[in-house]
């Protein structure tokens, strides 16, 4: 006679007893639309490392110690124009900022143990986020989940280093490469778009990156991201609240 789940336990433990944490296949599977951003952009990377005059194996051991791509993009500014540690830091925080709140959604109650629970908080980028929290990875288990982020993470590393190593032989004239990451999330954002449907969300989007434009313009520097991100949070909340009394209302008449 089998044992019944512990009242203790998550939906998502439980979930884990009764699926087996197998199906590593569709994970790795998952993987390949990120290569696609993931192998050119850290390619890119690694060229503008190398072109910038910064020894080409940074490339591949910044990925494997920050990985997150915005930041190390920019980080390559850091180190050329030698910013203070202060400075430095406070960028992070800004340009990575948006990751608070994706730690509200992020499956990491699946993941067993705290070795895979850190790996999963330090591994979580905005595609594999896109995967397990409303794409089509929502089901994974834990170790799906970290299969998919470690094969993800190798993708970056593969690029980072392809770009370096190419970055020996790319003519010092050559530019662009910086641009490799906003053309991303532009694309991000062109595929959220089509996806989601709802002009209201493009629009308090809009609403908040304009407001967010004119305060780090005009009153506090450096504020763009996170009051952008502030009002559009509050925004969406205050439509899902609207729409949530709304619908309680109809329910009561």
């Amino acid at each position: 006679m089998r044992a019944s789940p512990s009242a203790t336990e998550s939906p998502a433990e439980r979930t884990d007893h009764r699926q087996p944490e197998g199906g590593l296949g569709e994970a790795v599977r998952l993987t390949v639309p990120v290569a696609t951003a993931y192998v050119p952009l850290g390619v890119a990377f690694g060229v503008l490392l190398t072109a910038s005059g910064v020894n080409w194996y940074w490339a591949p051991l910044s990925t494997l110690l920050i990985y997150a791509g915005s930041i190390e993009f920019l980080a390559v500014g850091f180190m050329v124009a030698g910013l203070p540690l202060h400075q430095v830091a406070f960028t992070s925080l800004i340009v990575n900022f948006r990751h608070v709140f994706y730690g509200l959604s992020f499956p990491v109650d699946r993941l067993r143990g705290r070795a895979r629970k850190a790996y999963g908080v330090f591994a979580l980028t905005d595609e594999t986020y896109g995967i397990t929290s409303a794409g089509p990875g929502t089901h994974l288990t834990g170790r799906q989940i970290t299969a998919l982020q470690v094969v993800s993470h190798a993708w970056w590393f593969l690029g980072a280093l392809l770009g370096a190593l190419l970055g020996q032989v790319v003519p010092e004239g050559v530019k662009g490469f910086g641009f490799a990451l906003t053309a991303m999330f532009l694309t991000l954002a062109v595929n959220a778009v089509r996806t989601s449907r709802s002009a209201t969300l493009v629009l308090l989007a809009l609403g908040a990156g304009a407001v967010g434009y004119l305060v780090d313009r005009y009153v506090i520097g450096e504020s763009f991201l996170i009051v952008s991100l502030l009002l559009y949070v509050a925004a969406i909340s205050a439509a899902y609240r609207k729409g949530e009394n709304d619908g309680d209302g109809g329910r009561e008449e």
